[in-house]
């Protein structure tokens, strides 16, 4: 009992020497560098018409694709996989022998679960790190300038309105995770669990912006970037760290199968403990409800699992593109693979993870036309080059332009990692989850590593 309250204090003394300090707003963070860096020049002395805010409309297309990007990319942030909070050593009281005794040759799955609880009265506690470079996100890189933006120029009754803006967005996402697992057997088929992650996300950002001058054409003094020029480029970033989104899950065993494993139920409630505007929350109470199976065929556990989650605010038809007001998709989620005991004390791991997040937003870029007058040939109050000094003419140009659409959005993921227990009850895992699909937020490669004992 003293070693397992000693593993407690150290466990919260560790979870409260965690920085939480955070900057407020990072979930904005694209939208207001984007709204700032296409701020133009004001007008030169002795023009009466300024031209600074005609292109940061926040109800414009591209704003609100903006938004729908970023709550796509928080959504994906904040419901990433977290590794399993059962524990690696299974048992069950044998009342004939009057103790416990190890019910698995194997030490378990990393990202899924299996139907073996880990036994009345015994505690299982770890700490888990994982490390996320994001580097595309719908089969757009982010760091290579895949994001293609187009800003047109609030409606005015002059010509000069068929100018726009385009934009090459380049971003690099990076998160680190460290949570605290702890996994209780309240009964021989019951147990409780919980992880606490305590995250840190970072993200820069850089645009190559360029006014195309369809309707101005070399008229320069119209339209300027703050340096006088028709071509810049910005950059910015931003960070935040704290408590992510804290999740507990009650797993039950209904069937115990010959020879091991069965069949068990789980629930999970994810609460919105992580701060939303820093993307390390979803904001939003998620429930789930899981089916777990799992067989022992000697060293070798394949195991199962399906289930969906429900979220307190999900889309609906109702909903207006880019509102402010942010919602969480439902999603469905199912995973299979095996641990095999290749030793007595190492397990090798492998699992597939799915997840079909139900109308979600998913961006893309296509091709959008669009079409300038030039010249003052439409009248109106804003003269700024003399009427008939240039003739009309009609430009067509075509450019690449993000959009987002509502559609059911399938992630798949792999993941491949081993576990050794080097002395008593103490469990060394190493592991790396990495993207079988170009559908949502991806990485590469993810690494864990994790720490974890049995009481």
């Amino acid at each position: 009992m003293s070693e397992r309250r000693s593993a407690l204090a150290c466990l919260i003394l560790l979870l409260f020497s965690f920085p939480l300090a955070a900057q407020t707003g990072l979930r904005d963070l694209v939208t207001d560098f984007l709204r700032e860096g296409i701020t133009l020049a004001p007008p030169p002395p002795g023009v009466v018409i300024s031209h600074v805010a005609h292109f940061v409309d926040p109800n414009s297309t591209q704003f609100i694709a903006i938004r729908e990007f970023n709550d796509e990319l928080a959504t994906q942030l904040a419901t990433f996989p977290l590794a399993s909070s059962a524990g690696g050593f299974a048992y069950r009281y044998d009342p004939a022998l009057g103790t416990f005794t190890r019910t698995t040759e194997s030490f378990g799955p990393i990202y899924t679960e299996r139907a073996d609880t880990i036994g009345k009265g015994k505690f299982n506690g770890g700490i888990n790190y994982s490390h996320f470079t994001f580097d595309r996100i719908d089969n757009l890189s982010l760091t290579q300038g895949d994001l293609h933006l187009v800003f047109t120029h609030i409606d005015v009754p002059s010509y000069v309105k068929g100018d726009v803006i385009t934009a090459d967005l380049r971003m690099n996402v990076t998160a680190d995770v460290t949570a605290f697992v702890l996994t209780y057997g309240l009964a021989n088929n019951l147990d409780l669990g919980l992880a606490i992650p305590l995250e840190r996300i970072d993200i820069t950002a850089q645009t190559s912006a360029e006014i195309q001058r369809l309707a101005t054409q070399q008229n320069t003094s119209i339209h300027r970037f703050q340096d006088g020029s028709s071509a810049e480029t910005f950059q910015t970033s931003g960070s935040a760290s704290g408590i992510g989104d804290i999740l507990l899950r009650a797993k039950w065993r209904l069937l115990d199968a010959r020879g091991g494993g069965g069949l068990a139920v789980a629930a999970d409630v994810r609460m919105p403990t992580g701060e939303e505007r820093d993307l390390l929350g979803t904001g939003t109470w998620l429930g789930g409800g899981f089916l777990i199976g799992s067989l022992q065929l000697g060293t070798f556990s394949p195991h199962i699992n399906a289930g969906y989650t429900w979220s307190s605010n999900p889309p609906s038809s109702s909903d207006q593109p880019g509102g402010t007001v942010s919602t969480i998709p439902n999603y469905v989620s199912y995973a299979g693979g095996f641990d095999w005991a290749i030793s007595p004390r190492v397990t090798f791991i492998v699992d597939v993870l799915g997840r079909t997040y139900r109308n979600a937003q998913a961006v893309t870029v296509v091709n959008q036309t669009y079409t300038a007058d030039t010249g003052d040939n439409l009248g109106g109050d804003c003269k700024c080059q003399p009427e008939g000094e240039n003739p009309p003419r009609t430009i067509t140009q075509t450019f690449p332009q993000l959009t987002s659409t509502t559609a059911s959005v399938n992630t798949w993921q792999g993941s491949i990692g081993i576990k050794v227990n080097p002395v008593w009850n103490l469990l060394v895992t190493a592991n790396v989850l990495f993207s079988l699909n170009r559908k949502g937020l991806q990485d590469s490669i993810s690494p864990l590593f994790a720490l974890d004992y049995a009481f």
